[in-house]
């Protein structure tokens, strides 16, 4: 084989690689935030608010600040996704929710709708969400 046409065959190859690479990289993490979305819900759906809280960090790396012990009294009943919309780059998402639950000592059932901005920590491909963690009244 001529060593110029082994070097062309390497080179077509090296660069359907690097492009099937970046496919993957794109997949995951789009599945990631499919991922991120739906444990967040089932943390919130189940009472588990400290893990729900662990998605809220803004993407200079710190928490806002949230008072967890006030929503011991709180009952989520639902949390429903009603749209996603993830930018052209898979680095931000624009996410709406609608969270149903009562206070267990009042029984009113409640909805809140949110409009959360996620975003992806590229080093780690772990999404959060930027914002304050919901406020339940």
């Amino acid at each position: 084989m001529n060593v110029n046409l082994f070097a062309r065959l390497v080179f077509i190859v090296l660069i359907a690689s690097l492009g099937g690479c970046k496919q993957y990289t794109v997949k995951k993490r789009v599945n990631n935030i499919e991922v991120a979305i739906s444990n967040y819900a089932v943390a919130m759906r189940w009472g588990l608010y400290p893990t729900a809280y662990a998605y809220h960090v803004l993407p200079n790396g710190t928490q806002p600040p949230a008072d967890l012990d006030y929503l011991k009294s709180l009952s989520v009943t639902s949390v429903k996704i009603l749209e996603k919309n993830i930018n052209e780059d898979q680095t931000e998402a624009n996410v709406k929710t609608e969270i149903s639950y009562f206070f267990k000592d009042q029984g009113t059932v409640r909805k809140l709708k949110l409009e959360q901005r996620w975003w992806v920590n590229e080093e780690t491909n772990q999404w959060f969400i930027d914002g304050e963690f919901p406020v339940f009244k």
